[in-house]
């Protein structure tokens, strides 16, 4: 097998059986953001009225200021759509408004806001805090580095599918 996984070829795994879930980080990754989204939007939907999609937003806004719609999909790697119709949400609700600038639309967390960020920061930093229960500091930041290593990869994973199976 090559050593260089971005010019192997697909045939060379034809001698495993099996994809074996238990092993495929992927598989693993996806059922743990799946299993932890799903409760995570219905604590925020019960709690706060708002979804994920919208406590992202709003936590983004907090973070940078105010942002144009393109820049939150950017920040965030959401669809446009998700987007638009998560800021017509916040919007509906009072949380966020929108200005216009000469460099176009910009959205901007209200005041009415605040509380509601705060209770997200509390509710999210609480959970990470018991979901990286038993993690030394040293460990912490190592899983973020190989996470963060892993979506760097991706562009090299989608060109390989492309090339190969597209």
């Amino acid at each position: 097998m090559q050593d260089d996984p971005v010019n192997r070829l697909p045939s060379e795994y034809d001698t495993e059986e099996v994809l074996e879930n238990a092993k495929f980080l992927p598989h693993i990754l996806t059922v743990a953001n799946n299993n932890y989204a799903w409760h995570t939007s219905k604590m925020y939907l019960e709690i706060l009225g708002i979804g994920v999609n919208e406590t992202r937003i709003l936590s983004i806004l907090y973070e940078y200021g105010e942002l144009q719609a393109w820049k939150i999909c950017d920040i965030l790697q959401m669809n446009k759509a998700t987007v638009s119709q998560s800021i017509r949400s916040l919007q509906g609700k009072g949380l966020v408004e929108i200005h216009h600038q000469r460099e176009g639309r910009f959205i901007r967390p209200t005041s009415a806001s605040k509380s509601v960020h705060r209770q997200i920061v509390r509710m999210a930093r609480s959970r990470e805090e018991i979901l990286l229960d038993g993690f030394s500091a040293e460990e912490r930041r190592m899983f973020i580095d190989f996470l963060e290593r892993f979506h760097r990869n991706l562009p090299k994973a989608i060109a390989y599918a492309e090339k190969h199976f597209g």
